[in-house]
């Protein structure tokens, strides 16, 4: 059977995702190593509170594993290996979790202690307050298209089809 347009676009995507991935890694670890000086105000938040922080120290690792997870998935897509297929689900749905809770975590750490201090504040420390929080929420709705995205493509019958091998009998729904 030929590749589906969606395996090859996204086995691409996991690749580059992963690779994207690792550079907000890298991101996330230069903020964990800021002097403590820093006028950083996400940085600032973290250091005052142990509960952000601890998400912070435990989503970085499960992060990195998670990048790795998503380049062997596109490769395995790529080759049109039915692991591939199984590990973007298993990815799928570890990012949709991870999303959401990140989400949340954001919004009760950094983005409410962003508005409250907004308020108490004017000129472009207040806007950049703002401008935060914002950036944030819509962040981390955006961070789960893709997830979702690539669980419903992969579930879908004629996708899992084409990784089914030529001697196996196709699955008949049962009625």
């Amino acid at each position: 059977m030929h590749r589906p347009a969606a395996v090859t676009t996204f086995g691409i995507l996991n690749i580059f995702f992963a690779v994207f991935g690792v550079v907000g890694l890298a991101a996330s670890m230069a903020m964990l190593a800021m002097p403590e000086t820093t006028a950083n105000p996400v940085v600032q938040i973290m250091r005052n509170n142990p509960a952000f922080a601890t998400w912070m120290k435990i989503s970085v690792p499960l992060g990195a594993v998670a990048c790795i997870v998503l380049l062997a998935a596109g490769i395995g897509l790529l080759r049109m290996k039915e692991w591939g297929r199984k590990l973007s689900l298993a990815y799928a749905v570890y990012a949709i979790i991870a999303g959401l809770a990140g989400t949340l975590f954001t919004f009760v750490f950094v983005i409410r202690p962003l508005l409250e201090k907004a308020q108490t504040t004017q000129g472009p420390e207040a806007a950049g307050a703002v401008g935060g929080a914002i950036g944030g929420s819509v962040g981390g709705c955006f961070s789960l298209i893709y997830p979702v995205l690539l669980l419903i493509f992969m579930t879908r019958p004629k996708l899992v089809a084409a990784f089914r091998s030529p001697q196996e009998p196709p699955v008949l729904p049962t009625v």
